[in-house]
């Protein structure tokens, strides 16, 4: 027989666990023989409770399963299926799923060998603790949507990572100074000036700006598509008017190496690495972690905390904020919504429109 559903007020508890609204309270009913036990208004308590004592009742669940000819998934098990069945469709950026991959890296490690359906709050609460307020709630939400299908999948009872409370992430990076992004311009190679001119001629991110290509450069334009928003908004499909000041950026990045990429770089050792297409393409955590060493050399920003630092990334701000100065729309450039962009999702791509924008903030304070 298939169970009743659980009306509204006892959504998103755990099996035997109810709200009592009468009086605002929550029960609990033991499962060996229908006895209900009061847990008081506290829902936390009430639902980590619950959890503790569902996973002492089914500690023998494991022999039935046996009887049964039946197996418990484990977390690590069922991220496999994740990875290969539900993420893919999803067509998610390059960056993007290198953040699941550390995120379920951190899973594996701390809950991995654990059967989905005796993971509890307390259990997962504990796994996101040590964790900065980013990356914990990164990775809650990625756990609310394994847990989510792994549920539908009939593999656990509910959804432990959804009763646990997301962490306030208070912004502590700050913004680029002039100042300060010149000294870094000033102890950086020559192939990380030009990604440092890209990106404030241009505004775009940084994996946009790593995969530029010179056959990018068309008829007095750079195409640029917008790998964050491609698949999922148009706000991706820009034609930048190629101005004297990208011209001249275009202009450094052609060197004596021969590469496809503007930015560029000649490694210690010539090796084919996963992912990477050409030897000479710089990764976004080797421009993260060059950017990082240049700024520490440059030795600005004395007496900001190491959270506080900016990176790469807070080159964009400062390229809308000097574009805003001199009295440019920057907004376009960034790609942002346009009408063109709108006629882009109504086709489907079928016929690109792109949206035609103009490079032409002067970096001269910058590269000289």
């Amino acid at each position: 027989m298939v169970p009743r559903p659980r009306n509204k007020a006892n959504k998103g508890l755990p099996i035997n666990l109810y709200f009592d609204q009468r009086r605002g309270t929550f029960r609990y009913r033991r499962p060996t023989d229908g006895k209900w036990f009061q847990f008081g208004a506290d829902r936390g308590k009430a639902i980590d409770a619950a959890h503790q004592l569902n996973t002492t009742f089914l500690r023998g669940s494991d022999l039935v399963a046996l009887v049964l000819d039946e197996k418990s998934v484990t977390l690590s098990s069922f991220l496999a299926t994740y990875e290969q069945d539900i993420l893919p469709p999803r067509e998610l950026a390059k960056a993007t799923l290198d953040l699941y991959t550390v995120r379920f890296k951190q899973m594996r490690a701390t809950l991995g060998e654990h059967p989905l359906e005796q993971i509890t709050i307390r259990m997962i609460a504990e796994f996101l603790e040590p964790l900065t307020a980013r990356s914990s709630n990164q990775a809650r939400a990625i756990l609310i949507d394994v847990f989510n299908h792994a549920a539908a999948k009939g593999l656990c009872p509910d959804n432990p990572a959804a009763n646990t409370i997301p962490k306030i992430e208070k912004k502590q990076r700050k913004r680029h100074t002039v100042e300060g992004l010149k000294a870094i311009r000033s102890k950086a190679p020559l192939w990380l000036q030009n990604a440092i001119d890209l990106a404030l001629i241009t505004a775009q991110r940084r994996g946009d700006i790593l995969n530029m290509r010179f056959e990018d450069i068309k008829d007095g334009f750079l195409y640029v598509v917008q790998s964050k928003t491609e698949k999922a908004s148009d706000a991706g499909w820009l034609k930048i008017k190629i101005t004297e000041q990208l011209n001249a950026a275009l202009a450094r990045c052609r060197d004596d190496i021969l590469s496809p990429y503007l930015v560029h770089r000649r490694p210690e050792r010539k090796k084919e690495r996963e992912g990477k297409d050409h030897w000479t393409k710089v990764d976004e955590r080797f421009l993260t972690r060059a950017f990082k060493d240049a700024r520490d050399a440059a030795g600005c920003y004395s007496g900001w905390k190491e959270e506080e630092m900016p990176g790469f990334h807070e080159i964009r701000a400062m390229s809308l904020h000097l574009y805003k100065r001199a009295g440019k729309d920057g907004q376009r450039i960034a790609g942002h919504a346009t009408e063109n962009m709108t006629r882009n999702y109504q086709k489907d791509h079928a016929e690109v429109v792109w949206s035609e924008v103009e490079a032409d903030l002067d970096i001269g304070e910058f590269a000289g």
